[in-house]
């Protein structure tokens, strides 16, 4: 997970924030694609965008530095959302964990989260063609990309 989510050193140890599952994979709100920031690339960096999200619980642990072990926790624990995020063309792909507000009993994404994120390509993994179709038809959809 990105260091926006990890707190302090002490010494050998970190705290670190781990995804604990709580769904399965929905389809992305269209508000949430609507609303969501739109990262604008800069040289080298491709679009991608969301188009699937899974709520789950982020869980605060306090890790090794050298061996990545868990050595004590949860500290604490936040709502948080995971969304994949995929090209136009549904060739690359690559999954982000947010920390989640919670609303009358729902989950929304965070006031900064971006629908459209700008990235290396070296961020993110090839996808298997099998889901190539799928992830293109799903961007038009809820982008309407040409």
């Amino acid at each position: 997970m990105g260091s926006k989510y990890q707190h302090g050193n002490r010494g050998s140890t970190k705290r670190k924030w781990r995804w604990n599952d709580r769904t399965e994979n929905r389809a992305f709100p269209q508000s949430w694609a609507d609303n969501g920031r739109t990262e604008a690339p800069e040289d080298g960096e491709i679009e991608l965008y969301a188009i699937q999200w899974r709520a789950g619980l982020l869980l605060e642990w306090v890790i090794n530095i050298r061996t990545g072990k868990l050595v004590k926790g949860p500290l604490r624990e936040q709502p948080g959302i995971r969304v994949l995020y995929v090209t136009a063309d549904g060739d690359r792909g690559m999954v982000q964990e947010w920390q989640a507000r919670e609303t009358d009993g729902r989950l929304k994404p965070p006031t900064e989260f971006a629908s459209i994120v700008a990235k290396s390509s070296e961020k993110t993994d090839a996808v298997q063609d099998s889901d190539q179709d799928y992830y293109r038809r799903s961007v038009d959809v809820l982008y309407d990309v040409e």
